[in-house]
């Protein structure tokens, strides 16, 4: 009986410390990840949460992050390092504030690759007016199902490689600079017609926004099996 009291004691106090230690690590962690929102928000990023959800040590659920008021490459990619160790985040912004012209913001391959690491969850990408001049990055991105990517010169060779986009749904393209040349690469009517060939064969995209495109009847059978919508810049 004495010995059954002493082993009930033993393991009451085991226990005790054993939920001691678990509060401190929960509170050492919601220290680490609140002091990882405050940097990142330093940095000029911005945070959206999931209203009314909350992780199990009490912090809010984040889904989306902002990059698109950083206007530092380094800081850049402090903010992916920063923003990489928070859960759940599934959506990622980098289209400058402000912007409609081609290749306005910071953000090239290289950084994207970086975030592709980071954050390899992402469903919602929007890299438009930014500098990327290829695809590659996004490839690799495989579960992105909404990719914006307006204003962004891309080579000719690039527009061959919508169809590798396997995993997107949805997709944002066109170049709505009011500033582009009438000769330029992306206004000519061949390559264009190169471009949604490529897009017309990506395996799983249901939707599609053109900006500033005008189809001709040709163009449009090629996007048949699309919901096709043309849309403007605001």
């Amino acid at each position: 009986m004495v010995v059954a009291c002493f082993a009930g004691a033993l393991f009451g106090g085991y226990a005790a410390s054993s939920a001691a230690i678990s509060k401190q690590e929960e509170s050492a962690q919601r220290h680490m990840v609140s002091g990882a929102m405050d940097h990142f928000i330093r940095l000029g990023g911005e945070i959206i949460r999931e209203p009314d959800a909350f992780t199990k040590e009490g912090l809010p659920i984040i889904s989306k992050l902002g990059f698109y008021a950083i206007d530092s490459r380094y800081r850049l990619q402090q903010a992916i390092f920063c923003g990489g160790t928070f859960e759940n985040v599934n959506q990622i912004d980098f289209a400058p504030i402000g912007a409609n012209r081609v290749g306005a913001g910071i953000l090239d391959a290289n950084v994207l690759r970086v975030a592709a690491r980071n954050f390899p969850q992402t469903e919602y990408l929007d890299v438009s007016h930014c500098d990327l001049t290829e695809l590659a990055p996004i490839q690799n991105m495989k579960n992105v199902r909404v990719l914006k990517i307006l204003n962004n010169p891309l080579e000719y060779s690039e527009l061959q490689s919508f169809r590798q986009l396997d995993s997107v749904t949805e997709l944002w393209v066109g170049w709505p600079d009011p500033k582009l040349e009438a000769d330029s690469l992306y206004r000519n009517l061949d390559v264009r017609k190169t471009m949604l060939q490529s897009i017309a064969d990506m395996k799983n995209l249901k939707k599609l926004y053109l900006f500033d495109m005008r189809l001709r009847e040709s163009e449009r059978k090629i996007l048949e099996r699309l919901e096709v919508i043309n849309a403007r810049m605001n």
